[in-house]
């Protein structure tokens, strides 16, 4: 009977197709599931397949914040892994952000956690930005490597007893820096000064600094960062008073990181400062290092730290070797606001001041606002 014989091959042929049917209608076990299968089970319902968050108004009128978008090349890859793994399992508020944002540490285990952030991260590619594992705190004399959105008001103030005259110099430099491209930064550095002691009171602005840099290598496993820039001094100051040089200075720099574990940030830079009228100035090589302690696993809460710096005078034998204990504080939980306070003590060649006060107050405006 050929309808027989037909009859027989259909369902020879059917049958895998049916049994796949069933086998995909099944549902996978939370436990199994890999990280791109837990991002698209869960968390495309806010964040979209395709990461960027796009969601109906009326979901989002009852989120207290929209979803950020993943595919944003510096949101996605200025912040730790483990910060963004510390969100997933304790949700938004583990980290200031929205409490929209529900924790998953009670149903996924910590692997599943780090695949799902794995996979978040290839909405972009991680390649072309500096890794926020390399994100390190920064220092009052080290140039910090990674390249960052914030702005930054550092006081200071020094003096020096001598010949029975005490004199003092407070500054305040107002400081703003961006990023463009995938590893770019610019920056503007603009000086306000008021001296005081010998001949009176004198206030007035000094050099304006406009800088470029560039971070040309990094790696998240090994927490290394290498950064060139260049800085440009204006002679916007009074050489009068003693608030410039008169002329333009041109500083180029390199800057590098190297984290160890979980506990320890090492920074270091170096500066060539060359005036461009050599009868205005000598050239001045700059060196920082910085070593910071970072015990709590978050960014609010304090870290010690310790920089040196030395600076020599090219031309002449002079050089000056200082300390500057410091103390770092993270203000919120996400870390956009923070405050650092440190006391700089001079304590080799000739020494410029008897004591320093540094001190910075920063703010990453693009993590959120100034009273929040």
């Amino acid at each position: 009977m050929p309808w027989i014989l037909t009859f027989v091959f259909a369902l020879v042929c059917l049958l895998p197709s049916y049994a796949m049917a069933q086998q995909e209608e099944e549902e996978i076990p939370l436990e199994t599931m890999s990280g791109k299968q837990i991002y698209l089970a869960f968390c495309a319902r806010c964040h979209g397949e395709d990461g960027k968050g796009q969601l109906p108004e009326d979901m989002i009128e009852n989120m207290e914040a929209p979803p950020p978008d993943l595919t944003d090349g510096y949101f996605s890859s200025r912040e730790k892994r483990k910060d963004w793994q510390a969100v997933v399992a304790h949700g938004g508020g583990a980290r200031g952000l929205s409490l929209s944002m529900p924790a998953w540490g009670e149903a996924l285990s910590e692997q599943q956690i780090a695949e799902t952030v794995e996979y978040m991260k290839t909405f972009v590619d991680q390649s072309k930005y500096p890794q926020g594992e390399t994100n390190f705190f920064r220092g009052h004399y080290t140039a910090k490597a990674f390249t960052e959105q914030e702005a930054l008001v550092i006081p200071s103030h020094q003096f020096k007893r001598e010949n029975g005259i005490t004199t003092s110099e407070t500054k305040t430099v107002l400081y703003y820096a961006n990023r463009f491209g995938t590893r770019f930064q610019y920056e503007a550095k603009l000086p306000l000064i008021n001296s005081s002691g010998g001949i009176g009171n004198k206030f007035g602005i000094g050099d304006l600094e406009l800088a470029l840099k560039y971070a040309f290598f990094d790696n998240a496993k090994t927490l290394s960062i290498i950064t060139v820039g260049v800085e440009a001094a204006l002679p916007t100051g009074s050489e009068t008073n003693g608030f410039g040089a008169g002329t333009v200075v041109a500083i180029p720099y390199v800057a590098a990181g190297q984290g160890i574990g979980n506990t320890l940030q090492l920074s270091t830079s170096a500066k060539l400062e060359t005036p461009s009228d050599n009868k205005k100035g000598d050239p001045e090589l700059r060196v920082g290092f910085l070593s910071m302690l970072t015990i709590p696993e978050s960014k609010q809460g304090f870290f010690p730290g310790v920089e040196l710096f030395w600076k020599k005078n090219l031309a002449k034998s002079e050089y000056m070797l200082s300390v500057i204990p410091q103390v770092y504080w993270g203000i919120t939980a996400r870390g956009h606001l923070a405050l650092s306070l440190g006391a700089e003590v001079p304590v080799a060649g000739t020494k410029a001041f008897d004591g320093k006060i540094v001190a910075f107050f920063l703010w990453d405006f693009v993590d959120g606002g100034l009273w929040w």
